[in-house]
């Protein structure tokens, strides 16, 4: 039976949740390497690097936040590791006091680095950081400039209406076909013939989240 439209849309807005490959390891396409979360009463802003060189920016008012997806290679993921874990953040207080308001930012940071304990950071957007915190945030505003930056490469039509068997390229070159519409006619599902993946998209962000067409079923 067919979830409710809502229910699907909302699903766009969950976390990703982590998968292992078939041999128990984790799939480096959802293990996260490091995620800044911060939000207001007026907007959010999310940004992930994935160990696949996959970069997600989530931003925009809480409850409609758009989502474009960047890349980086091998290399460059294997350099931010290095970058992030030279520095020394034991002297840096996990949670920094700033000054707080409604439409104060308040974020979170999240470092699970390869053969490092996991931290997690807690501040304000008006905190006073520690040279070593200061140094990684840099990190994440080189991250989320190339997530937004990838926005421009898509080659999906701005007119672009999806039909049932359009076989389109993700951001990060995984493949999905349209599968149906949901009961709004505003909702896309798609499903990957690479992977397990099913994903419900609003139409206006298939340009976002999608670079190209490469297949259409022929209309019988």
């Amino acid at each position: 039976m067919r979830k409710p439209a809502g229910a699907l849309l909302a699903l766009l807005l969950l976390p990703t949740l982590p998968a292992r490959a078939a041999d128990g390891t984790d799939d480096p396409r959802s293990r996260v390497l490091v995620r800044e979360e911060c939000g207001s009463s007026i907007g959010r802003r999310e940004v992930t690097l994935f160990a696949n060189g996959t970069i997600r920016l989530r931003e925009g008012p809480p409850g409609a936040e758009e989502m474009v997806l960047g890349e980086v290679g091998s290399g460059e993921v294997e350099a931010y590791v290095r970058r992030l874990g030279g520095e020394d953040l034991g002297e840096t207080d996990a949670e920094e006091g700033s000054p707080e308001g409604t439409w104060v930012e308040a974020c979170v940071l999240d470092l699970t680095l390869p053969e490092r304990p996991a931290r997690r950071f807690r501040f304000g957007r008006y905190a006073t950081h520690s040279l070593a915190l200061r140094n990684v945030l840099a990190v994440v505003r080189e991250l989320e400039g190339k997530a937004a930056a990838s926005v421009v490469q898509t080659e999906l039509p701005v007119r672009y209406q999806p039909r049932p068997g359009d076989l389109l390229e993700r951001l990060d070159g995984i493949r999905f076909e349209v599968v149906a519409f949901t009961a709004d006619g505003n909702g896309v599902e798609l499903s990957s013939p690479d992977q397990p993946i099913t994903l419900y998209v609003p139409k206006d962000e298939l340009r976002k989240q999608f670079r190209r067409l490469l297949g259409r079923r022929e209309s019988p």
